[in-house]
């Protein structure tokens, strides 16, 4: 029998930063607020977890989105917090075919790097600088525009009240990456695998399937603040955790939601650990694939036909390594090394690095630094492996180190202390995500700027945030939705207020 059901304003399923974007947000204005985490720590994919004494992140990552008109930075100036960060400079390094490939942050400094590296110099200097004209006009766009894709006449209206300016970065929504960079002359196919492997750690999808308008942004992310987070990107979530509670709200974690109910005009959430609770709004920050198990009658098949629109989707194969710290102080903490030659359960061409920052002594302890390393991986080949699947996981890892021997410096004369991995489906047990796809939904050229699953679905009272409803992937993507929600609510309590 379940516990008696404890009220609540509002009830955000999933502690992601699109769910504590917006929890956070409605706990400043004095909601009530729980939110109910299934796994053991908070944060989604955006997380830390320790083992065997050291400190690993969810996945190897990048944080951006602390510079003006980007969220992260909306977010620490709307709550009065500061989130713990470390600046980070150059960006990333990548490894392709001998060359090492400095990511400046700076501007002109990374167009020097780009012609130096790919040629074709007026090209070069076309392609980035139009590409960061675009990519400013978009995170300016999306500071102001907090109802898209629009849903009513009223969003429609909003739209058009923006700058006439802006416009002409619109045609590009139907341009992809790969044919602005052809109009740009640019013919080098080494740039062309240099951009597809850049565009499918942040985009989730290749230069030919990513329309310009969004890979604008997505390319040049490297030349935005980049940071590392002190003691693992936890403690991020938990800054914003700990908001909430002192406002009053409730963060619970190990409390995965089994079911979610409408109830006389309120919701009803039933959890794992035998309880119920009641609210009359409720925000979903778990992927729309899993909202269909959570659900019955008319939500569920709602859901189960978002899901079926967006039946492709990435996981990853992911890696903890410890190893001595024979690395030079001055190295990038972020390598994307490009793999030779395939590998079999590895479906992208090149692997992400992220090193815990020298400085952090919570993680870089002890003479020793910790390495997240992760790749894009199809989902289904994990789950068919059946008896095959250790063997197949082992011989993965031991091949990527193999590449990273090869090709990352310093890595073959490190010692390592301890290498474990992961698959989808660690991640579907661990962050218990449909089939372990992370990363969010791949941009397509398939799809209009409309076709976005809402963040408001048919039902009064329920919204949703997170990589899988707009604006989609990365850090600064879900803390986006996170902040959309919160505006529609704040839309919906006005016409309460005036009815």
């Amino acid at each position: 029998m379940n516990q008696t059901d404890e009220i609540y304003d509002f009830i955000v399923i999933g502690s992601g930063m699109g769910g504590l974007t917006a929890a956070s947000l409605l706990a400043k204005d004095g909601h009530s607020v729980l939110v109910l985490e299934a796994a053991l720590a908070i944060g989604g994919c955006s997380s830390s977890y320790y083992r065997k004494g050291y400190i690993f992140e969810s996945g190897a990552t990048t944080l951006i989105g602390f510079d003006e008109h980007q969220p992260l930075k909306k977010l620490e100036e709307t709550l009065g917090i500061t989130i713990p960060k470390m600046k980070l400079n150059p960006s990333m390094k990548v490894h392709l075919n001998g060359r090492e490939i400095t990511r400046y942050e700076d501007r002109e400094e990374w167009i020097e790097e780009a012609v130096r590296h790919f040629g074709e110099g007026k090209s070069q200097e076309l392609f980035w600088k139009k590409s960061f004209q675009v990519a400013d006009v978009v995170w300016r766009v999306s500071e102001k525009n907090v109802a898209f894709p629009p849903q009513s006449p009223k969003d429609w209206l909003s739209l058009l009240k923006n700058d006439p300016r802006d416009v002409w970065v619109l045609p590009y929504a139907i341009k992809s990456v790969k044919e602005f960079a052809r109009d740009c002359n640019i013919t080098n196919p080494e740039f062309f695998q240099f951009l597809d492997e850049q565009l499918l750690i942040s985009a989730q999808s290749k230069s030919d399937d990513t329309p310009f308008l969004f890979g604008a942004p997505a390319i040049t992310y490297t030349n935005c603040s980049n940071y590392s987070v002190p003691g693992g990107l936890k403690n991020m979530a938990e800054t914003i955790r700990d908001f909430i509670t002192e406002k009053g709200g409730k963060v619970q974690t190990k409390e995965k939601v089994l079911s979610l109910e409408r109830e006389n005009g309120s919701f009803k959430v039933t959890t794992s650990k035998n309880r119920s609770y009641k609210a009359r709004q409720v925000i979903s920050n778990i992927p729309i694939w899993n909202m269909e198990d959570i659900t019955s009658g008319y939500m569920a098949d709602y859901f189960k036909k978002e899901s079926e629109k967006y039946s492709e989707a990435w996981g990853a194969y992911t890696m903890g390594v410890v190893t001595d710290d024979v690395y030079p102080s001055d190295m990038p903490l972020h390598h994307q090394v490009h793999i030779r030659n395939p590998i079999e359960g590895v479906h992208s061409d090149s692997i992400f690095v992220s090193f815990s920052h020298p400085d952090d002594e919570e993680r870089s302890k002890d003479g020793a630094r910790v390495l997240n390393i992760s790749t894009h991986t199809e989902t289904d080949y994990w789950f068919s492996l059946n008896g095959n699947y250790d063997a197949a996981k082992e011989r993965v890892q031991q091949e990527i180190i193999t590449v990273l021997s090869e090709q990352l410096p310093y890595f073959k004369e490190a010692e390592i202390k301890l290498a474990f991995s992961a698959t989808p489906v660690s991640w579907e047990n661990w962050v218990y995500r449909k089939k372990g796809r992370v990363g969010g939904i791949p941009q397509s050229m398939d799809r209009s700027l409309l076709d976005w699953t809402p963040n408001t679905p048919p039902f009064d009272g329920l919204y949703l945030c997170g990589d899988t409803v707009f604006p989609g992937q990365g850090i600064p993507g879900v803390t986006l939705s996170g902040f959309h929600v919160y505006y529609r609510v704040q839309e919906q309590l006005k016409k309460q207020t005036f009815h």
